[in-house]
């Protein structure tokens, strides 16, 4: 199973990352004209691809369905017009060249996802979305974009020493989005008609994201667990009074609420196998 992913731009060319089931990036390429988009497809036989841009211009107004909805979880993202006049302003440049990533794709015979299996369908996605639903909250204000969204990866198990630049970054959150879609485990917001953006998760929060905690340690920034306190105690305080991950006994703690996780979402499990951690027989 191998996904790519396309960060798009405009002078620059695009940026292609290739993910296999391992989550191992197996092939990165930067500043690749769209034109040889088609040989590339074809040469690195993905599964899926997976596209941040919209796929064509909206059906009504200055923005589509699917970018309203991702307003409302607090995700903000432009709009995509739905007059093809208004795209002959500068700004929407990165947009025509995604429209022509789309149409590379479909001429290799991945048509555009609208719904269903995501199997050899061209996916809409969107990086800085599939990192705040991966990290179960809104990026903090005080990390860099690309610090935040390598960590994201980082904590799902990819690699990201070989991503030279925020935009390979970017297509690796594409790719690893396409992963997702693969196993199942996906969410698309939006009207099929007019294109809809596919989030790696399976249901979205009932609420808007709230904005990440973090703190800063001599290893980085860390991560906190979505829906746990980092040592599982209730107290998310505890950690800073011992130094250490957890309280003394506390990684026990972690341990049985990462149990109660895994039986509702793979994130816990590999969570756990991170770890060293046995899994639930049940999911093993």
């Amino acid at each position: 199973m191998r996904s790519l992913g396309i960060d798009v731009g405009v002078n620059k060319g695009l940026d292609l990352v290739l993910l296999g089931d391992d989550l191992s990036p197996v092939e990165t390429r930067r500043r690749v004209p769209t034109d040889s988009l088609p040989k590339l497809i074809s040469d690195l036989e993905p599964d899926v691809v997976a596209i941040d841009s919209p796929p064509s211009w909206g059906k009504n107004g200055g923005s589509r369905r699917t970018e309203r909805e991702l307003r409302a979880f607090g995700i903000q993202s432009y709009g995509t017009p739905s007059d093809p006049k208004k795209g002959e302003n500068s700004f929407y440049a990165w947009m025509k060249t995604g429209f022509a990533a789309f149409e590379a794709a479909s001429r290799c015979g991945f048509e555009r996802f609208r719904s269903g299996r995501a199997k050899g369908k061209a996916l809409e996605v969107f990086p800085h979305a599939s990192a705040v639903v991966l990290a179960g909250c809104l990026p903090p204000q005080t990390v860099p974009k690309r610090e935040w969204r390598s960590l994201v990866l980082r904590s799902q198990g990819v690699s990201v020493a070989g991503l030279r630049s925020a935009d390979q970054v970017d297509a690796a959150l594409a790719a690893l989005t396409g992963v997702f879609a693969l196993r199942g485990r996906y969410t698309s917001l939006g009207d099929p008609l007019e294109g809809v953006i596919v989030l790696p998760a399976s249901a979205l929060p009932a609420r808007p994201y709230r904005r990440c905690r973090h703190e800063r340690r001599r290893d980085g920034v860390q991560l906190h667990f979505p829906g746990l306190a980092r040592c599982a105690c209730g107290d998310p305080e505890c950690t800073r009074m011992t130094g250490s991950e957890f309280a003394p006994g506390h990684d026990a703690k972690r341990k049985s609420a990462l149990w109660k996780l895994a039986r509702q979402g793979q994130e816990a499990i590999d969570e756990l196998r991170r770890r060293g951690w046995e899994v639930p027989p049940e999911v093993g």
